[in-house]
C-alpha cells in the first residue's frame, strides 16, 4: 500500500509574453484599438479588461493540468467538465427526439456556442436536448447542455472509422472502447470505439433482453421505447419474439425448414448451380441484380459457423458489402454482421450504439474548438455520430492488482489530520484492511469492475482538466474559498501558485487565504 500527497503540475508549456499578447490582439479588435499595441501595451491592457469585467476576452487561451488526488476531488472536479471535450466547430450534434411524428435536428457545435451569444437564441439553448450514452444499458438517452465554451485554436487530430464516421478532434479527447474510456493519444487505427446507431424499436436484441430476460411487461417495454403497445407488437412479430409459456418441443424438419438437406446434397445443389449454370448469373456485372449479387457472395463466402465481425455472435448472420456495392463480391469488399449491427452500421443519428473499428488517425492542423459542459449523470454526448467522453483513469477498468500497479492500491494522504491523530490511525487501517480485501477478491476472479465496488474515495486517481483562462479564475475563486472542501482546496491552492507565478496580471487580483 502507498500513500502519496495530492499534486499538480502544468500538462504544457507556458510562454507568458505569447500569451499576453494573443489576449490583447484578441481584445483590441473588440475595442477597435489595433493601432495602439505595443511591445509594453499588453499588461496594461489586460489588467484593465480583467478589472472591467470584460473577462470573455481571456477565454482565447487554455490551459492544461494533470491533477493527482483521491477520487472523492475528481468527482468536484468533473463537475466543471469545462475543457475536457475539444472538437472542432464543424462537428455535428444532433438533438434528441424520441417520437415518430418528429425528425431529429443536427447542428454544429459552432452553432450552438452562437446561440449562446445572441441573447434572442437563449431560450433556444435553454431547450434544447442532445444525445448522450448511457455506459450501463448501451443506449442513447437524452440530456441537456449546461454551458458550452469556446477554447480558442488547438492542434486537431481527424479520425475516420470504417462505417464512414468521422471527427476532428484534439489529442486529449477521449471515445468509449470495449476497454472504458480511452484518450485519442491512446488509440490507433484497429481499435473499436463506439458509435451511435439503430433505435431502440429496431434493436432485437435490447427487445429480448427487456422483453424475455428481464421478463418485462409489453406495457413497460412500449414506454420506455417511447411508442404504443401495437407499433412494439409489430416488432415482436418481425423479430418472432414470443414470450414462452411452457417448453414446446421443436419442430420436425420439413419443407423449407434448415437441415432438411443432407450435407451431400447441399454440396451436389452447389455444384449443379455455380457459375453460369445458375439461372442468375451474369456475365456483365452491372446487369447483375441486387438479389442477386447478395446470392452470390452467399454462395461463394457462406459458413455454418460464420460470426458476426463487430459483436462475435453467430445468430442471424447476413452480408454486409464495404462499399455499399452489392455487385462488388470480392473476398475484401464482405463481411459477415448479425441483422443487429447490420442494421447500426447503416443508421447515425438514432438511439442505439454499436462498436466501429478505427481505420485511421491523421493530423489536420489547427482549427477553432469547443467543449460542453453536460448535465449529471451523463458526461458524454455525441458528436458526428461517434460517442465521446472527457480523460480520467477509471477503477472500473484498472486491476490494481497487477503489475502496472506494483499489486498493490494507492491513497491520497487526508490533508486535514496528523499523522499522530488517532482518526487519521483509524483512517490508515482501513485502507490496509480493504487493500487485502481487495486483492482477496481479485485472486478469487472477481473482476476489476467488481472488485472496485469496496474502493474507497481515499484512493488516488489522475485526471486532465483543461480550462481557459476565464473558467480557472471561476474556478479558483470558488475552490480556494475557506468554505471549500480542505481536499479540494489544497488541489485549487496549488493550481493557484503556479497560474499566479506565470500569469500575474491575470491571477494577482485573486485574494486567497494560504491557511489550509
Amino acid at each position: 500500500m502507498k500513500i502519496i500527497e495530492a499534486s499538480v503540475e502544468l500538462a504544457q508549456e507556458l510562454d507568458a509574453e505569447k500569451i499576453m499578447r494573443h489576449i490583447e490582439r484578441a481584445g483590441r479588435v473588440c475595442y477597435k484599438s489595433e493601432s495602439r499595441i505595443s511591445d509594453k501595451s499588453a499588461e496594461k491592457f489586460i489588467a484593465n479588461i480583467i478589472k472591467s469585467g470584460h473577462e470573455s476576452v481571456i477565454e482565447h487561451v487554455s490551459i492544461t493540468f494533470k491533477i493527482i488526488c483521491d477520487r472523492g476531488v475528481s468527482h468536484e472536479l468533473v463537475r466543471h467538465r469545462l475543457a475536457s471535450y475539444c472538437v472542432a466547430g464543424d462537428t455535428v450534434i444532433p438533438s434528441y427526439v424520441n417520437s415518430k411524428s418528429r425528425s431529429s435536428k443536427s447542428r454544429t457545435i459552432e452553432t450552438i456556442y452562437n446561440w449562446t451569444q445572441d441573447p434572442k437564441c437563449h431560450a433556444a439553448f435553454s431547450q434544447l436536448v442532445i444525445r448522450s450514452f448511457d455506459e450501463e444499458s448501451h443506449t442513447i438517452v437524452p440530456n441537456k447542455i449546461k454551458k458550452i465554451f469556446f477554447n480558442g485554436v488547438r492542434d486537431i487530430f481527424e479520425v475516420k472509422t470504417e462505417s464512414g464516421r468521422s471527427i476532428k478532434c484534439t489529442d486529449g479527447h477521449s471515445f468509449f472502447t470495449e476497454e472504458g474510456w480511452k484518450k485519442l493519444s491512446e488509440l490507433h487505427s484497429g481499435i473499436y470505439v463506439y458509435v451511435n446507431g439503430v433505435p431502440l424499436l429496431e434493436n432485437e436484441d435490447w427487445i429480448r433482453h427487456n422483453y424475455l430476460v428481464l421478463n418485462k411487461t409489453r406495457t413497460q417495454v412500449a414506454k420506455e421505447i417511447g411508442c404504443c403497445e401495437s407499433t412494439l407488437y409489430k416488432a415482436f412479430r418481425k423479430f418472432n419474439i414470443v414470450k414462452p409459456l411452457s417448453k414446446r418441443p421443436n419442430r420436425r424438419a420439413g419443407y423449407g425448414v434448415k437441415s432438411m438437406f443432407s450435407e451431400k446434397q447441399l454440396e451436389d445443389i452447389s455444384k449443379r448451380m455455380s457459375g453460369d449454370k445458375n439461372p442468375g448469373y451474369k456475365k456483365n456485372r452491372e446487369e447483375l441484380s441486387v438479389s442477386g449479387g447478395y446470392s452470390e457472395a452467399h454462395r461463394k463466402f457462406f459458413k455454418v459457423d460464420a460470426q458476426c465481425e463487430l459483436c462475435r455472435k453467430t445468430e442471424r448472420t447476413e452480408i454486409h458489402h464495404v462499399d455499399g456495392n452489392p455487385r462488388n463480391n470480392s473476398e475484401g469488399n464482405v463481411k459477415f454482421l448479425c441483422s443487429k449491427c447490420h442494421r447500426l452500421w447503416h443508421r447515425e443519428n438514432v438511439t442505439g450504439a454499436f462498436k466501429d473499428k478505427i481505420i485511421s488517425i491523421t493530423y489536420v492542423g489547427k482549427e477553432k474548438v469547443y467543449d460542453l459542459e453536460m448535465e449529471e449523470p451523463y458526461h458524454n454526448y455525441i458528436a458526428n455520430g461517434i460517442i465521446v467522453h472527457n480523460s480520467q483513469e477509471s477503477s472500473r477498468y484498472c486491476d490494481y492488482s497487477g503489475e502496472k500497479f506494483g499489486g498493490e492500491l494507492t491513497f491520497i494522504k487526508p490533508c486535514f489530520w496528523r499523522e499522530d491523530d488517532e482518526n487519521f490511525q483509524l483512517w490508515l487501517e482501513t485502507m490496509e484492511h480493504l487493500e487485502k480485501i481487495y486483492l482477496t477478491m481479485r485472486k478469487n476472479n472477481a473482476r476489476p469492475e467488481q472488485a472496485r465496488a469496496i474502493l474507497p474515495n481515499s484512493l488516488k486517481t489522475e485526471i486532465f482538466m483543461t480550462c481557459n483562462l476565464r473558467e480557472w479564475r471561476h474556478f479558483l475563486k470558488l475552490r480556494t474559498s475557506p468554505r471549500a472542501h480542505p481536499q479540494m482546496r489544497e488541489v485549487a491552492l496549488k493550481i493557484f501558485h503556479i497560474l499566479r507565478e506565470n500569469l500575474p496580471v491575470i491571477f494577482s487580483d485573486i485574494n486567497v487565504d494560504e491557511k489550509i
